[in-house]
């Protein structure tokens, strides 16, 4: 099974995956990830509560009551984060399977069952168990900066450094599964399977670049 992470054996593992589903696997293999990186995020978020709390109080938008409402409930805000990020991950795997299966569709690929493509894209998250230890790793040796750093990276976001973060090597090797997967699923040629996996992820790319933009214009104009 963990072939697949090496991209010149990948072809024939994805192959077999097409006949033999193993769902349980597919499952963990798309979860197991996302929460190692839910995890690590937060366990920043936590260390950076205080200077969340200290910019609230300065913006003095909350009542005493208020904030001391926030404090109590911070414990319930990790659980609703932990269920909205476990929902976000599947809705992401599936969303992004569907994807591909219509480009893929759209290219002249075979007619397959979409439920074959979450299956079998499932098994491209693999690279991102690696992502989500570093995460784990970032976030316990997460020391936050001086209050005055905080705010000007909250109100001046890198656009850039972000980009660089989500977009890194892992991202890459799973992009590479990505467009190896479709290709053996749909029977298409490795140009137009690297057009069916690239072209939704180009458009998402400037989407978020652009919302990361207007986001921090908005903090800075606060």
């Amino acid at each position: 099974m963990m072939k697949i992470l090496l991209p010149w054996r990948a072809g024939e593992e994805f192959r077999k995956l097409k006949s033999e589903k193993k769902w349980v696997i597919a499952l963990l293999a798309v979860f197991i990830p996302g929460l190692l990186s839910l995890a690590g995020g937060m366990l920043i978020q936590q260390k950076q509560q205080p200077l969340t709390n200290q910019y609230v109080e300065e913006m003095d938008v909350l009542t005493e009551a208020q904030r001391e409402a926030m404090e109590n409930i911070q414990g319930l805000t990790v659980v609703i984060g932990t269920v909205f990020g476990i929902v976000f991950i599947a809705v992401a795997w599936v969303l992004k399977s569907v994807v591909f299966h219509v480009f893929a569709r759209i290219l002249h690929g075979e007619q397959v069952e979409i439920s074959s493509t979450i299956h079998l894209i499932a098994y491209t998250y693999l690279p991102f168990i690696f992502k989500g230890i570093l995460d784990i790793f970032r976030g316990l040796t997460y020391q936050p900066p001086p209050y005055e750093e905080f705010m000007y990276q909250l109100q001046h976001p890198d656009v850039l450094l972000n980009f660089v973060r989500e977009h890194n090597i892992f991202f890459i090797w799973a992009l590479i599964l990505m467009a190896i997967a479709v290709r053996e699923q749909y029977n298409l040629s490795y140009k137009k399977a690297a057009v069916a996996v690239l072209l939704p992820y180009i458009v998402y790319i400037i989407a978020q670049i652009a919302l990361t933009s207007l986001s921090g214009q908005l903090m800075g104009g606060m």
